[in-house]
C-alpha cells in the first residue's frame, strides 16, 4: 500500500526477477478498446515467457469464472468484473511461481470483489504460489498472509501484518484507511505531548512516539463556552476543507494557534444513521442510548439537522474543538 507511483515501481522491480509473471497491464490509447482480447493475451504470455498454451489459459479462465467467449471480444466490450478476471486468469496461466498485479480489483463492486479476491488467495495457497500486489483499499489486504508494506515517497515506511500496519500507522495512507489522524509526539516524565500543542495525556512510554487520534475522538462546537465541553483543553480551529468519505461528511481543521491545538480530520455527520454524539470520543457501535441531535449528526452544536450543519460549517468557518485525550494512542517510533 502507499502512493501509486511508489508501489507501482516496487511491483515492476519484483516482476523483473526470474520466475515472476509481470503485472497484466491492458492496452491504452484512443484505439485500445478495439483490440481483441485474445491478441493481448498472446502478447502478455510472450512477455512472461510462458510456455503454457491454450489448455492452461482455458483452465485459468474456468478457475476465475471467465467465460471462454470473452477472449474473442474487444477490450471496449468488457466490464470491470471481466477485466479483473482476465488479469487474474492471464497471470495464473503463465505457471510462474510468483504473480504480480497493480491494483487487480480496481472498480470491481464489493460483492464480486470479495469472492474474486478470496478465489485468488485460495488458489495461490493450494498451489504454493506467491502474489505481490498493490491496492489502496483496506479489505484487499485481508488476503496478505505474509505481510503488508507501506511505501510512501519511495521509502518503506512500515512492514508487518495488516493489523500492525493499520493499528499503529507510520504513514498517511494506513492512517487514512484506519480512520485516524497520526502525529509525531514526545513522551517524557509521564506525559505525552504532540508538538507544541496543549493537547497532552499521561503515558508510560518514554522518547519519540507516534500518536493517533480517531476521526470521532473530538467534539466540535460553534460556541467556545459550550456546556458540552468538559475539559480545559478547548482550542479554536478553522475549517480548511470539506469532503465526503463513504457515508460520512468530514472536515479538515487547522488550529488558529499551533501552541494550543492540532491539525486534524474529523467526521461531522454519518449518513448511515449513526446518531450518538453527545460527548467527545463517543463510540458509534450502534448503541443509541444518550442520542442527541438529529439523523446522522455527530456534533449537535454545529446544527440540529444536516441542512443546518451544511449552512453553518463551510470552508473558513471557525469552530471550537475539545479532544478526547483518553483516545490518544501512542506507540514508539522504534
Amino acid at each position: 500500500m502507499g502512493s501509486t507511483d511508489s508501489t507501482t515501481e516496487v511491483v515492476l522491480s519484483v516482476a523483473a526477477r526470474s520466475d515472476v509473471a509481470p503485472p497484466p497491464q491492458f492496452p491504452t490509447g484512443i484505439r485500445s478498446g478495439l483490440m481483441r482480447v485474445r491478441r493481448w493475451v498472446k502478447s502478455y504470455l510472450r512477455e512472461a515467457n510462458a510456455g503454457s498454451g491454450e489448455a492452461a489459459l482455458a483452465q485459468a479462465c474456468t478457475e476465475f469464472g471467465l467465460r471462454p467467449d470473452v477472449l474473442a471480444r474487444r477490450f471496449g466490450e468488457l466490464d470491470a468484473n471481466e477485466q479483473a478476471k482476465l488479469r487474474l486468469a492471464a497471470a495464473w496461466s503463465t505457471g510462474a511461481t510468483w504473480l504480480t498485479f497493480i491494483d487487480p480489483f480496481a472498480s470491481v463492486p464489493g460483492h464480486v470483489r470479495a469472492g474474486l479476491r478470496g478465489r485468488l488467495a485460495d488458489l495461490a495457497a493450494a498451489h504454493g504460489r506467491g502474489i505481490v500486489f498493490t491496492s489502496n483499499t483496506l479489505t484487499d489486504f485481508t488476503v496478505a498472509e505474509a505481510a503488508v508494506a507501506d511505501i510512501e515517497k519511495g521509502e518503506l515506511v512500515a512492514f508487518g501484518t495488516l493489523e500492525q500496519v493499520v493499528t499503529e500507522p507510520r504513514g498517511s495512507l494506513p492512517a487514512e484507511l484506519s480512520g485516524v489522524n497520526v502525529y509525531s509526539g514526545l513522551a517524557r516524565k509521564g506525559w505525552l505531548s504532540i508538538g507544541h500543542s496543549a493537547v497532552k495525556a499521561r503515558t508510560e512510554l518514554d522518547g519519540k512516539v507516534f500518536v493517533t487520534l480517531g476521526w470521532r475522538s473530538a467534539l466540535l462546537s460553534l460556541d467556545e463556552h459550550d456546556p458540552a465541553f468538559t475539559s480545559a483543553t478547548v482550542f479554536e480551529a478553522i475549517v480548511i476543507g470539506l469532503r465526503d468519505r463513504g457515508s460520512c461528511l468530514q472536515a479538515k481543521l487547522s488550529p488558529v494557534d499551533t501552541e494550543m491545538g492540532l491539525a486534524l480530520d474529523v467526521d461531522l455527520a454519518d449518513l448511515a444513521g449513526v446518531r450518538r454524539a453527545g460527548t467527545a470520543g463517543a463510540d458509534t457501535d450502534g448503541d443509541q442510548s444518550g442520542t442527541v441531535g438529529g439523523f446522522g449528526l455527530l456534533h449537535p452544536s454545529l446544527g440540529s439537522s444536516i441542512a443546518e450543519l451544511r449552512a453553518n460549517v463551510k470552508v473558513g468557518t471557525h469552530v471550537f474543538v475539545e479532544v478526547d485525550t483518553s483516545a490518544l494512542h501512542a506507540y514508539s517510533v522504534e
